[in-house]
């Protein structure tokens, strides 16, 4: 695997899965991170020796593949400018923001798009994760595997076979391992008192 990867996002779930991919053997050279924290930015060149910039579109204009590690609630704001690039390059767009479907993603870049909508859980941070992905019509087979080289750099990744399913995954495997640690913490703390 040799694709130029783009992570517009650079937060903890970026940074792992690019550790992930440089632990196993990947170029950094090959991974470029945008984000708007310098300090952010800063971090990963250091630590990675990654590529990275605060300008998102230029930052995609030699990738092949993008990924989208932003949180829901600003990523219509970060994608809308990425629309006339992904158009022009066509590379494969990896989602790893919970709740924004693929037809929102189309609507935001436009049609025809290979997109593919995943969630990691909190353990890929340590490289032990389990990530559901589900893809649209327009991925192909090479980018199928690609994704899920890519995805199990930081643990299990597997295809769902309706993206409703990813809906459930993001509720059980996404968020079950962060609610059972909460649960851990507060006994740990319990045990303190007593």
């Amino acid at each position: 695997m040799s694709a130029k990867i783009t992570f517009i996002g650079a937060g903890n779930m970026a940074s792992s899965l690019a550790g992930g991919l440089i632990a196993k053997g990947y170029d950094p050279l090959q991974i470029t991170m945008t984000d708007v924290s310098e300090h952010t930015l800063q971090s990963n060149r250091s630590l990675l020796g990654v590529s990275t910039s605060r300008d998102n579109v230029g930052a995609c204009k030699k990738a092949e593949v993008i990924i989208l590690a932003l949180k829901p609630q600003i990523m219509e704001t970060v994608v809308l400018p990425l629309k006339d690039i992904v158009r022009e390059r066509n590379p494969l767009v990896i989602s790893i923001a919970a709740g924004i479907t693929l037809d929102k993603l189309e609507s935001w870049l436009g049609q025809g798009i290979s997109l593919v909508r995943c969630m990691p859980n909190t353990p890929a941070l340590v490289e032990a994760g389990a990530t559901g992905m589900y893809a649209n019509s327009n991925v192909t087979d090479r980018q199928k595997e690609l994704t899920k080289s890519i995805l199990s750099a930081v643990g299990l990744a597997l295809w769902v076979d309706s993206e409703d399913q990813i809906d459930a995954v993001t509720a059980v495997s996404g968020s079950g391992p962060a609610y059972y640690f909460l649960v851990m913490e507060a006994m740990i703390e319990a045990g303190k008192t007593l």
